[in-house]
């Protein structure tokens, strides 16, 4: 398979168009670019919704290029920054545009960003569809604001306003404001039908008007493309994937561009919510899914790296994707010429990335510790007195931190063998669902653990009563690890004194059969409470509590010893089976992936400092002889010699870097 680029691109109407038309074809040329994605009003170029006329005038600009463009054999698709308006940014409705403005939960209201239920906005937005139709794109994209969260200045987003109100009264058959919704939606306890019908009522008019969206693209031949947020964000607005596929691409596959890494360079630790996003879209893609993860710099400049850029490519082709739709220069319309080494940097990588996605392909699945999520999640979660809208969110990107950081490969759906769950998914699940994960190794943090307790299931994970503790009730300070099974050193501490991971601690009633293999200590070393707790279950599962809270990962707990011991918790969690990791070096960060017949790996470096020789624990299943290939951030292969399980690399691996590793199948 050949990887096709795909650069995103905004030249000003008020320039030279002979001009312009030279800088696209030496960019394309010398970058190996297959497809250049036009934006119009774009970010700095942006006055709110443009009017009909000042549609026409864009696209009479762009016109010229793009006929270029198809000339040269290059693709051309159409990028309109505008759907119902990303954020305000001081800009207004125009005199023609008496829309209803999107109004948050608190009953502010924007300025410029529309309510996506207005009738005038929503034929407005047809026209100008109709209006790029007719021009021969390869794909229209709605973009990353047509989703109801993050619309500064607003809190959260929306939509709250009158025409929601009304239309969920009229399918509620009630009466009520704003705030009697709200606070049935967030009130304690299990959920009020009124969340259920608010988010339904969201979801459904959102996929109603994306539909016929597509309607006026698709007699053109053009697809309508998707650019999406994290699905976790998505589920806060109540998204049902199935649906939005179909309205999106009828009969057709889907065009996505999902988000799933930054917009400038990075901490290293931020690598393992990089590969849980790209895991989650693949999670919800269906099969034939054009997938083109979106690659992009901001603010403009030299905010990222080439050597991160690399990575970030590099992962998206691990997870199987057709085109990098790519953004390296600003939206301005200065010269690109004038940056030459973007091109020369494209152009390097691309046999390498065109290497990745034969070995590669989108047919493989994540393997590793289960992290499931699930799109209802919000509309399960139970909330506490005072709870509001915010309180709703669920995090699902607690385990995979902890697990990635401490080389363990996982996936963000479930494992036949081991899973984790933290934090409010206790909530994401049905009752027969966490009995089938109670069957097997399950991983527990303490928010998590309580919700199970609250659920009735305190039986099986070995607590018969569960509380949250802070330093107010308890001075604890460190957790000592007293099993030999699961520590390198019996009266090893870990730091637990005022860490985010710490603020509150799990603690519960003991059950007979259930075992504490560390405990908590206070200042003057006096025992304090229970540490991690496991228990083997009559369902003939293996289950570990940990106190701690996995959504406040911090620096305190990567150290040797937690390491050691989340390892070993693992391996009894798995009866001794092998999901794959990785050992020798902090921040070395595995993937494992497989169709069922196939297995392939990757080694990611993200820490400053380089490594010579890793360790690795292959996952069962996958079997030797192993071929591994370092490459670096150049996109230059090297054959790395496997021995016994030890990769020794002619080369030092550094920071943004990866090994590739594939067995002989």
């Amino acid at each position: 398979m050949t990887i096709r680029y795909a650069l995103r691109l905004q030249f000003r109407p008020d320039q030279d168009p002979q001009a312009v038309a030279r800088e696209l074809r030496q960019l394309c040329r010398a970058g190996q670019v297959d497809e250049v994605i036009l934006f119009i009003f774009a970010e700095e170029l942006n006055n709110g919704h443009e009017t009909l006329a000042e549609v026409r005038s864009w696209l009479d600009t762009i016109r010229p290029w793009k006929e270029m463009l198809k000339r040269e054999g290059i693709e051309v698709s159409l990028n309109p920054w505008v759907t119902v308006l990303h954020c305000d940014r001081g800009r207004q409705f125009k005199p023609d545009q008496p829309w209803q403005p999107m109004v948050d939960w608190k009953g502010r209201a924007a300025s410029a960003v529309v309510c996506p239920l207005d009738k005038g906005w929503q034929a407005y937005y047809k026209e100008t569809l109709a209006l790029y139709a007719a021009e021969g794109f390869r794909v229209i994209w709605l973009e990353d604001d047509t989703r109801l969260a993050n619309h500064a200045p607003l809190d959260w987003g929306g939509c709250f306003c009158p025409l929601h109100v009304a239309e969920f009264n009229r399918r509620a058959g009630a009466s009520a404001t704003r705030e009697e919704i709200l606070a049935r939606i967030a009130q304690p306890g299990e959920p009020h039908p009124w969340r259920q019908i608010w988010l339904d009522m969201w979801d459904e008019t959102q996929t109603q008007w994306v539909e016929e969206f597509r309607r006026v693209v698709e007699p053109s031949g053009a697809h309508l493309g998707l650019m999406t947020s994290g699905p976790h964000m998505h589920a806060w607005e109540g998204r049902r994937w199935a649906r939005w596929w179909k309205a999106l691409a009828g009969d057709r596959h889907p065009v996505h561009r999902p988000h799933y890494t930054g917009y400038a360079d990075m901490m290293g630790w931020n690598l393992t919510g990089a590969v849980a996003m790209m895991d989650m879209n693949r999670v919800v893609e269906p099969p034939g899914t054009e997938i083109g993860p979106e690659i992009e710099t901001a603010p403009y400049g030299w905010s990222k790296s080439h050597r991160q850029t690399a990575f970030q490519m590099m992962l998206a082709q691990v997870f199987g994707a057709h085109r990098h739709n790519i953004s390296l220069y600003d939206l301005m319309g200065n010269w690109p010429s004038e940056e030459p080494n973007h091109a020369a940097f494209l152009a390097e990588m691309k046999p390498t990335l065109n290497w990745l996605s034969d070995l590669f392909p989108d047919t493989l699945r994540s393997r590793g510790v289960g992290c499931p999520w699930g799109e209802e999640m919000v509309r399960r979660k139970q909330t506490k007195p005072g709870a509001t809208w915010r309180d709703l969110y669920c995090h699902p990107f607690g385990w995979p931190s902890w697990l990635g950081g401490f080389g363990h490969a996982f996936q963000m759906r479930k494992d036949e063998t081991v899973n984790a769950l933290g934090g409010d998914l206790g909530w994401a699940f049905t009752d027969e669902e966490i009995r089938w994960l109670l069957a097997r190794g399950l991983l527990l943090d303490g928010p998590a653990a309580k919700i199970l307790v609250e659920r009735g299931f305190g039986k099986w994970i070995g607590l018969s009563d569960a509380r949250f503790i802070t330093q107010e009730d308890v001075v604890y300070t460190a957790e000592e690890l007293t099993d030999p099974r699961v520590t390198m050193q019996v009266g090893a501490q870990v730091k637990m004194d005022d860490r985010a991971c710490t603020q509150r601690l799990m603690q519960g009633k003991v059950a007979p059969g259930a075992q504490a293999i560390s405990v908590l200590r206070g200042p003057k070393q006096q025992e304090v409470g229970h540490g991690v707790i496991i228990y083997e279950n009559d369902l003939g599962g293996r289950v570990a509590t940990c106190p701690w809270d996995t959504i406040g990962f911090d620096g305190s707990q990567w150290n040797v010893r937690r390491a050691a011991h989340m390892a070993r918790i693992l391996r009894y969690l798995a009866r001794d089976r092998s999901l794959g990791s990785v050992g020798d070096a902090p921040w070395l960060i595995p993937q494992f992936l497989s169709d069922g017949t196939r297995w392939r790996g990757v080694v990611w470096n993200a820490g400053p400092d380089e490594t010579a020789t890793v360790q690795m624990h292959l996952p069962d299943g996958m079997v030797g002889p192993i071929e591994a290939t370092q490459i670096d951030a150049h996109g230059r292969r090297t054959p790395v010699t496997w021995n016994n399980g030890t990769l020794h690399l002619p080369q030092p691996l550094h920071q943004w870097e990866c090994m590739i590793l594939r067995d002989a199948r």
